[in-house]
């Protein structure tokens, strides 16, 4: 574990002053708890519950107008509240419906528990030290991630029960990869890194999952409410990406974010984040074709970096199955600065976003470059 100590302090540093200086902000109320920035304790859960609450009521996709979804908010959290966002994709429906039964207190601490334990159970189908799970839910993008009341914690368990069952159990993995249309930034990579391996099982059922899932949405909400969300939901989300004074502008560690966060137009953004999606979809491509073994963490750590890496649209916390495989990889004899500087992303990115410096943006795709290079694999001990 000295291969860890370094993340172990970080970790420890900020759970002893990032943790208890959000806590002190935080101001008790009548409605919900607000902290410094005005917005309620886990801000981003505010979304997902307003979608299990609208889930139970007619006509959900009217939310998607930004002034209805703003009315509908006042009633709950007081006028005047700060922007936000109704974007999600409608199968967020399906899997907030529940927490719409609950007060919203409630509701954020199931939600939470949700997260923990689904993340938990994923990091045990890659190791069994509780040290290694401990410092993975200790880990900055965890921490942001819970914080903040985010999909974070579930995705990256989706996404590590992925990699970890694509070969034993491929149409498991592949039905799995279907609960990523909450956020299919992330699954961006996932059906090239099938075909490049031959898992044609696990793309079918991937394929399979994705249609049920939207199918089962228009079948209880009616069909349009894609077309609204593709209409109107995608260009609420792409909103972040134009506006880089946006609140979560400086905590995007994409190669585009970088860039418009220091001025640079949106054209030349988008065309530098293109070619380097494309640079991320070949290493995965040449790396997976030649079918490394599904516990090869330089294989599964290289794929992570190119995700990360492939898409302008990619929130701090996102990065938590990075950071898992990261970890695991530093514990098994991998480097030390690659992994380490993947582990602690989030709060590099946190530092040079303020300070409105590019660069945390291009640590995946170095990380990855470097991993291609490298020949001998290394697996879960």
């Amino acid at each position: 574990m000295d291969r860890l100590r370094l993340l172990w302090i970080g970790a420890g540093l900020t759970l002893l002053i990032f943790v208890p200086a959000y806590c002190l902000t935080l101001s008790l109320g009548p409605a919900i708890p607000r902290d410094g920035t005005s917005l309620v304790v886990g801000r981003d859960f505010l979304n997902i519950w307003m979608y299990g609450r609208a889930a139970w009521q007619a006509d959900p996709a009217r939310y998607y107008d930004m002034p209805t979804y703003l009315a509908a908010l006042g009633p709950v959290v007081g006028a005047g509240y700060p922007g936000q966002l109704w974007s999600y994709p409608p199968v967020a429906l399906l899997i907030a419906a529940p927490f719409g039964l609950l007060p919203y207190l409630p509701a954020l601490l199931l939600w939470t528990a949700c997260g923990i334990v689904g993340f938990t159970v994923a990091l045990r189908l890659w190791t069994r030290d509780w040290r290694i799970i401990a410092l993975l839910l200790a880990a900055p993008a965890a921490l942001i991630g819970l914080m903040s009341g985010q999909f974070a914690l579930l995705a990256a368990a989706i996404l590590l029960a992925v990699l970890r069952w694509r070969e034993r159990r491929p149409w498991l993995a592949g039905a799995l990869v279907g609960l990523l249309l909450v956020k299919p930034q992330l699954a961006l990579l996932i059906p090239l890194l099938f075909v490049a391996t031959g898992n044609w099982r696990a793309f079918a059922a991937a394929t399979l999952s994705s249609v049920t899932l939207a199918g089962v949405v228009a079948l209880i909400w009616g069909i349009d409410i894609w077309h609204i969300y593709i209409a109107t939901g995608i260009a609420n989300q792409s909103l972040v990406l134009s506006d880089p004074d946006h609140l979560a502008g400086p905590f995007m560690p994409t190669l585009f974010m970088n860039l418009r966060v220091i001025g640079v137009p949106v054209p030349a953004a988008s065309a530098l984040q293109t070619a380097l999606a494309l640079l991320a979809a070949i290493l995965v491509w040449l790396r997976f074709r030649q079918r490394p073994a599904p516990d090869d963490l330089r294989a599964n750590l290289l794929f992570l970096a190119c995700a990360v890496s492939a898409t302008p649209y990619m929130l701090s916390y996102d990065t938590l199955a990075l950071a898992a495989v990261a970890v695991l990889a530093l514990a098994a004899g991998e480097g030390r600065i690659g992994p380490s500087l993947a582990f602690f992303l989030p709060l590099l990115q946190i530092v040079a976003g303020m300070a409105g410096l590019p660069g945390p943006g291009l640590i995946p795709i170095l990380l990855a470059f470097h991993l291609s290079g490298q020949q001998k694999n290394i697996v879960v001990n």
